[in-house]
């Protein structure tokens, strides 16, 4: 029973003499059998040799990074159009900006004339105001010789590897005048721009006013002796902001261009509100809803181009009529005319007309 006990069958015909013992398997074999495992065997390990050479070969070229390449190539040639479209959108933003700059000096400049030439002429002037018009003239040359009036800044809004330029408006002074005072206002700020048009459109409307279905026409049905009135979608609290009107029609002596709070509901006699601050024209101005008269001239004529200046940062609000390139201000107290601001526009004559524009 013992010796029974110690043999050990082939695993393939299960005979129980002369079998041998495979240590990798640990299976028992016939010298027959044994034989055929071993070139089972011999077999895998040519199959391992010929896809270890296989290997070889393929590790020897870069077929497998074909996919990957073209991931990069099409990366960069995505990026190199971002690139192109930032920088062009820069270069237009500094064009606008660089003519922008030049128009608001030229209309400085052209203030700062009439004004010398009129105390000139009437003999009119203090070593006060010499010495102010030469500062005026050293801050003018800086400005023309130094183009410092932007900044060129990475866009770290945009979350990017690649940190995009934008071009803002660096901080810079300009000349503005009121009519009837020799003001030398600061127009210091930042104002980012803005590539695009402006959003502004009429919204509100008290009386008698038809306004367009795209918002940016106002027109007088009939005549209101207290005055029809418009506002826009806009309230302004901070930076610089430019609203460009033309008057399509103007059969009255005047109409009212200016600023309330934004919480002032429209009304009638809106011009008399506190924090009523405009122009019935370049010389009649209101300021915290009362009328200071000048000269009474009529300048602001039926086809005239404006633009309504608001700038929260100085809290002061300027009129540039663009036919006569004058430009004139009102400095805003803000206990009166407290933030934010919104435009508002009173057409008392039937058939009265303005446009907002967008250049």
């Amino acid at each position: 029973m013992t010796s029974n006990q110690m043999k050990h069958a082939c695993t393939k015909c299960n005979k129980g003499g002369g079998t041998a013992m495979c240590h990798g398997c640990q299976q028992s074999f016939c010298s027959k059998h044994f034989l055929e495992h071993r070139q089972e065997l011999s077999q895998q390990i040519d199959y391992i040799g010929q896809e270890h050479d296989f290997l070889r070969r393929d590790l020897n070229c870069n077929k497998n990074i074909g996919s990957l390449l073209e991931h990069i190539d099409k990366w960069e040639q995505e990026s190199i159009k971002t690139i192109q479209a930032s920088a062009q959108n820069a270069r237009v933003a500094l064009q606008q900006l660089h003519n922008q700059t030049n128009n608001e000096l030229k209309v400085s400049f052209d203030q700062l004339t009439q004004e010398i030439r009129y105390c000139r002429e009437s003999d009119d002037y203090t070593e006060i105001d010499i010495k102010n018009w030469i500062d005026q003239l050293k801050e003018l040359r800086q400005i023309i010789e130094k183009p410092s009036f932007v900044n060129i800044d990475y866009d770290n809004n945009i979350a990017s590897v690649i940190k995009l330029i934008k071009v803002t408006r660096a901080q810079h002074s300009l000349l503005s005048f009121s009519q009837g005072k020799r003001l030398n206002e600061n127009n210091n700020h930042t104002d980012e721009q803005i590539v695009g048009l402006s959003s502004e459109k009429f919204a509100e409307s008290f009386g008698n006013i038809e306004l367009s279905t795209d918002g940016l026409t106002g027109r007088c049905l009939s005549y209101c002796w207290d005055g029809s009135c418009i506002s826009g979608i806009g309230c302004y609290s901070s930076r610089i902001h430019h609203i460009h009107f033309r008057i399509e029609n103007k059969t009255s002596n005047y109409l009212f261009l200016g600023i309330i709070t934004a919480s002032q509901q429209l009304a009638s006699n809106i011009s008399n509100t506190n924090s009523a601050n405009g122009w019935w024209e370049l010389d009649y101005i209101v300021v915290n809803g009362k009328t200071k008269v000048g000269k009474q001239t009529k300048t602001i004529n039926s086809g005239d181009d404006v633009t309504l200046i608001l700038n929260c940062d100085d809290r002061i609000i300027q009129l540039q009529h663009h036919r006569t390139n004058t430009l004139v201000g009102i400095p805003i107290d803000l206990e009166q005319c407290p933030f934010p601001w919104k435009f508002v526009i009173r057409l008392d004559t039937e058939h009265d007309c303005i446009k907002i524009v967008h250049y």
